[in-house]
């Protein structure tokens, strides 16, 4: 069981890392049809990157972490896992599931839901 901080990363995410398979993919197409946005050097972090990643942003406060509109997000109930650019983070929300977290992403104006939960059907 692996975590980042106090929250357990979904088991398909850890295979997906372990196995050199969460990686950016080479497709911007992909990633924009994904996102609805325009990629910027995105990247999909590894274990030790997520790990580097979240120290700083859960020390942030929920005003401090880019929450201009929208949904907004609390940096002690998720997790980053990549970013699509510079302040575009991809977070893992565990507000809404501790098993299954939602998926946002940090666009313009605010905090943008990419799937409802982690699992994949």
């Amino acid at each position: 069981m692996e975590r980042i901080g106090p929250h357990v990363l979904p088991s398909l995410l850890v295979e997906l890392v372990n196995a050199g398979r969460w990686r950016t993919p080479d497709d911007e197409d992909l990633l924009h049809a994904v996102f609805t946005d325009e990629p910027q050097s995105a990247w999909f972090y590894g274990l030790a990157d997520m790990t580097r990643q979240n120290e700083f942003f859960h020390r942030m406060t929920p005003e401090d972490a880019f929450n201009n509109t929208g949904i907004g997000i609390d940096p002690n109930h998720a997790v980053l896992i990549g970013d699509l650019g510079a302040d575009m983070p991809i977070a893992l929300d565990y507000r809404t599931s501790a098993t299954s977290p939602r998926v946002l992403y940090l666009a313009e104006p605010g905090w943008i839901e990419v799937a409802k939960d982690w699992r994949v059907d």
